[in-house]
């Protein structure tokens, strides 16, 4: 035999590589499809894939040989090519049913990689056995060796295939599936070409006629056309495959959420058709109307809504169908078991090619939001203990008509009650609570069929009076002070209370809130001094009085930053010589140029206002002061300082006494302090732990205007004082009226049996000094001896004649 050489086509090499790679991709791909596909379509892509790896590892095995030319032309035996192409799409077929599962063990991977390489060496070299007028002889070594590398390359490719058509997400995926049918065409390459390098050809010592073969130039056109083909249909298909498959998990994906959104939504959803027909709804659906699918043919939507409400949620069905778009709105149903729930129903248009398909009804209980913003209501407009409109509901209300044009004869009455704080403070708040219910609901049934009523806080109401036509503010008045003759019944007691009322008037009074609230009130305050008619309208007087109260008060706050306030001192004589006893401090305001302001002036305003307890402090401050210089002076002197009602009540009394004794280092025998009975009367167990308090620090207590508050004997019993000063109207009638005479005798006798100093006050003529000498009074205070002086005209009246020589 004589051996027959041959040489490479490099061109030819790299296209039977290419061929390689492009059908390793194709397979691979094709064999990821088996892990997922279901059915038929499994099966279709085994075979598929199957028959890509075999035809695309026998063109490049064809074109491979192509590439290796000899010295006479080759023909092929017909039968043993297309047993070649055979085994290589059986071994492929039963690798990929191998691998084709949810999980692939070794033995499975192992099965698949022995039939694959099998089907690439069975597939070389049957085609090798193919070749016609030569014989072959092989090197086992490189044999072994390319069969070796056909089952690594399989084991690899098939491995790789598997992990890389898992439905994960791999950054960069592509580059892997080429790398991966890279290796597997190179494998594959690599494997024919050492088979060709382990081969040795012989020209055989026997003839075949030609025609009984193919000729290989024909051979290698059709086989990489066809290739080319196979393989750009079955990529084609891929790719089309895989945008089916796209979209289709996106369908599934998109009606897996419809049916999650319509089956865990807490809200019910019923669809329904373009008829307005129940068609189905959700479990929320069935839970918020109480009825189960099958019952939908039954159910008739009257029954939930009744026919007015039914007839307006068909007018939003019907509103849809109109405009194409969704439309919401909030309706109330009554469910089968007569429950009332309010919803929220937007409607929403389903289209399929244009034209309306469905409507879904979006429901939303909302029940207990409805409630929530009613109460949230009820809070911030009405009163929370009559229920009465708050005063931001009457600010709204009385806005609102200032801005229509219907407003001319609008009032507004201030009415607060005479009192209630008297009924509060004794019987307690919650009794004052109810007190204020019966009251409000006495004035509503009176006030509502003509106009607005409003609780603005404590124990005072508002009226809006829209327009006279029904009723004039001064007869609603009357009505109101007629309603309140009657007592009111609050538990067990009957309660009487009258009512002062307020009235101003558009556009006499003003044209805003502001102004016609002002202006009421001050009214209010004008009708509560008044006797009999306890209501009043608004007059410009009124409104210059009480800006006049303002500027007073405005002067009273500057007076005490500026320490206006001097004191004057009365002298308090002893009967028995003469002597000076001790002195009153009596505070005077001290304005421009010297001029002074006296007590009645201003009092009563720094009560009001509650500035009584500053002065109070400073007039303490000062006669502490003063008694100190003339306790440092020698003269050891008793001053009196008469406590407001405020001051007495006050917590801080007793820490501001001792404060003011200790700052000067004061004598408290030197400090008496003046109460009188009614301040006290209110909280006796107090005032007694007050007065004893005071008394522990060393100073006396006084009680001015004795005997004429309503428990005179009690004070004597009952509370730890050091003197009793008899009122000023008692000693005015000393002479002149018996029982006057007698009351004076009877205090000055009780007093002395208690061992109590006595002083009176208000002396003026010589008759009443001698009647009280006469009876055993302790000491006189009044214009029969001085009237309130500075404190130098004291030293010089009193402790000059002390100093001068006998």
């Amino acid at each position: 035999m004589i051996e027959m050489s041959g040489q490479y086509n490099w061109w030819i090499v790299l296209l039977s590589l290419i061929i390689a790679v492009f059908a390793s991709y194709s397979a691979l791909d094709l064999a990821g499809r088996v892990a997922y596909a279901k059915g038929i379509r499994k099966w279709i892509w085994v075979v598929g894939g199957a028959g890509t790896m075999g035809i695309g590892i026998w063109s490049m095995h064809f074109i491979g040989m192509l590439a290796f030319s000899m010295q006479m032309p080759m023909t092929y035996n017909i039968p043993l090519v297309f047993l070649s192409i055979g085994a290589a799409f059986l071994g492929s077929l039963i690798a990929l049913v191998a691998i084709g599962g949810k999980q692939l063990s070794i033995r499975r991977l192992i099965v698949a990689t022995i039939f694959m390489s099998g089907a690439i060496i069975a597939m070389h070299y049957i085609g090798m056995e193919a070749m016609e007028m030569v014989e072959i002889t092989y090197n086992p070594w490189l044999l072994s060796l390319s069969a070796l590398i056909a089952i690594v390359a399989s084991f690899g490719a098939l491995k790789l295939s598997f992990t890389l058509s898992r439905p994960k997400k791999i950054r960069h995926i592509i580059l892997l599936k080429l790398g991966s049918a890279s290796v597997m065409g190179m494998a594959i390459a690599g494997m024919h070409y050492v088979g060709l390098e382990a081969a040795t050809f012989y020209m055989a010592q026997y003839h075949k006629p030609i025609m009984n073969g193919l000729d290989t130039s024909a051979l290698s056109i059709v086989i990489a056309i066809g290739t080319l083909c196979v393989q750009t249909i079955l990529i084609f298909g891929i790719v089309t495959e895989r945008k089916f498959i796209k979209q289709e998990t996106e369908l599934k994906g998109n009606d897996y959420r419809l049916r999650s959104l319509l089956t865990y939504s807490i809200d019910a959803i019923l669809t329904l058709t373009v008829d307005g027909r129940i068609r189905s709804l959700n479990p929320a659906g069935e839970a918020l109307f109480q009825v189960k699918r099958n019952q939908l043919s039954r159910i008739d939507p009257i029954d939930f809504f009744g026919e007015k409400e039914l007839e307006r949620v068909r007018e939003y069905f019907l509103t849809v169908h109109k405009t194409r778009q969704a439309v919401s709105f909030n309706t109330s149903i009554v469910t089968l078991d007569k429950e009332v729930s309010e919803l929220n129903v937007t409607f929403v248009p389903i289209y399929l090619n244009e034209k309306l398909d469905r409507i879904y009804a979006m429901t939303k209980d909302i029940t207990r939001q409805q409630k929530a913003e009613r109460q949230t209501h009820q809070m911030a407009y009405y009163d929370a203990l009559t229920s009465l409109p708050n005063r931001r509901s009457f600010v709204e209300h009385l806005e609102g008509h200032l801005k229509s044009d219907q407003h001319a004869d609008l009032a507004v009455m201030m009415l607060d009650l005479d009192r209630f704080k008297v009924i509060n403070d004794a019987l307690g708040h919650n009794t004052g609570d109810l007190f204020l219910c019966a009251v409000a609901e006495r004035l509503a049934s009176v006030v509502s069929p003509y106009g607005f009523l409003s609780r603005l806080g404590g124990d005072e109401f508002v009226i809006v009076l829209n327009g006279v036509k029904d009723i004039y503010p001064d007869a609603l008045a009357n009505q109101i002070i007629e309603a309140f003759e009657k007592p009111f019944r609050v538990g067990s007691h009957d309660l009487s209370t009258s009512a002062s009322i307020g009235i101003a008037v558009t556009p006499a009074d003003g044209s805003d809130v502001e102004s016609l609230m002002k202006r009421a009130d001050i009214a209010m305050y004008s009708a509560k001094g008044r006797n009999r008619q306890k209501y009043q309208f608004y007059s410009t007087a009124m409104g210059q009085k009480s800006e006049s109260r303002l500027v007073e008060e405005s002067s009273l706050r500057t007076a005490l930053l500026n320490q206006e306030f001097i004191l004057h001192y009365q002298p308090q004589v002893k009967c028995e010589d003469g002597a000076l006893s001790g002195v009153e401090a009596l505070v005077r305001w001290q304005v421009n140029e010297g001029e002074l302001r006296y007590p009645g002036d201003f009092i009563s305003l720094a009560e009001e206002t509650g500035l009584i307890v500053e002065l109070g402090s400073q007039v303490l401050d000062m006669a502490c002061e003063q008694a100190k210089k003339w306790s440092d002076q020698g003269h050891s002197l008793r001053v009196s300082v008469n406590l407001s009602p405020k001051q007495f009540q006050s917590d801080e009394l007793i820490t501001t006494v001792k404060e003011t004794l200790d700052r000067y280092k004061l004598d408290p025998a030197l400090l008496e302090l003046e109460v009188t009975e009614s301040m006290t009367m209110e909280n006796s167990t107090r005032s007694s732990w007050m007065i004893t308090s005071l008394r522990d620090l060393g100073v006396s207590i006084s009680i001015d205007d004795f005997g004429t508050g309503h428990s005179s004997l009690s004070y004597l019993k009952d509370f730890s004082i050091n003197q009793v000063k008899i009122d000023k109207s008692f000693i005015d009638e000393l002479t002149q009226n018996v029982k006057s005479d007698q009351i004076t005798s009877a205090i000055i006798a009780m007093s002395k049996q208690l061992k109590l100093h006595v002083i009176a006050e208000g002396v003026e003529t010589v008759e009443q000094a001698e009647f009280l000498s006469q009876k055993g009074c302790d000491s006189i205070q009044g214009y029969y001896y001085s009237k309130p002086v500075p404190s130098n005209q004291i030293e010089e009246n009193y402790f000059m004649i002390d100093q001068a020589p006998a």
